[in-house]
């Protein structure tokens, strides 16, 4: 039986398990799959498919930190901080200097209590929060991150991308929704990229369409990850 972590490169509009379902019917693996940690389903990148005994890895591997690539759309509010939700527009959004922005990051640097967004996966007492949330009920759970790295890597009203190295359990729409509104600037997150997890960056993963030929070269150790 084949064991190890099989890097790959999620596309937009799929679930990690949708990931996982495919790679089984393209491949024919026939063991035990998991994964080192969900990824939203409008977001892209790097997702571990956990491969027989390394199954048993996935504590480890959530502990990874992550890098990602956001795309801030300002001057508009979603429901779910992301394109999923429903939008609130301001008619007239004040333009933000660079300055202003450059300035404020360092606010969100370091160790750091997040909101858990309403609209998550994240549980209280068993239940889902999304499904609480559906049901008009907002818990308002917190959790202490680590943001190691947080930087503009490019500006032009109203767009912004953001590249932030976080520790597991951040939720970049969170980070950038409470950013921006510490600047009095409606926003949400429009694009996200996974882009490192662990020393695995975004072009060392397989692409999907590649799962049937090219699948066992691309196996890792956990000691190749760490």
């Amino acid at each position: 039986m084949v064991h190890g972590i099989l890097p790959v490169c999620k596309l937009p509009g799929m679930s990690t398990y949708d990931v996982i379902r495919v790679f089984k019917e393209k491949t024919g693996f026939e063991g035990k799959v998991g994964h080192g940690g969900t990824l939203d389903v409008f977001a892209s990148g790097v997702v571990y498919l956990l491969l027989g005994e390394a199954t048993k890895w996935f504590d480890e591997l959530l502990k990874l930190p992550k890098t990602y690539i956001a795309g801030v759309r300002l001057g508009v509010n979603s429901s779910t901080l992301d394109v999923e939700g429903s939008f609130e527009s301001d008619l007239n959004p004040s333009r933000l200097e660079i300055s202003d922005i450059k300035a404020n990051l360092a606010k969100f640097k370091g160790e750091i209590l997040q909101t858990v967004p309403a609209f998550s996966a994240a549980k209280h007492e068993g239940k889902p929060l999304y499904k609480l949330a559906r049901e008009g009920i907002d818990i308002g759970k917190n959790r202490l991150i680590t943001i190691y790295s947080l930087d503009i890597v490019s500006y032009k009203f109203p767009l912004v991308t953001l590249s932030v190295t976080c520790s597991s359990g951040t939720y970049i729409r969170q980070l950038t929704y409470d950013m921006f509104k510490s600047l009095n600037q409606k926003s949400f997150l429009y694009f996200l990229e996974r882009a490192k997890v662990g020393t695995i960056s975004v072009n060392q993963c397989i692409r999907i369409v590649d799962f049937a030929l090219k699948w066992k070269k691309h196996l890792l150790d956990l000691n190749q990850v760490l």
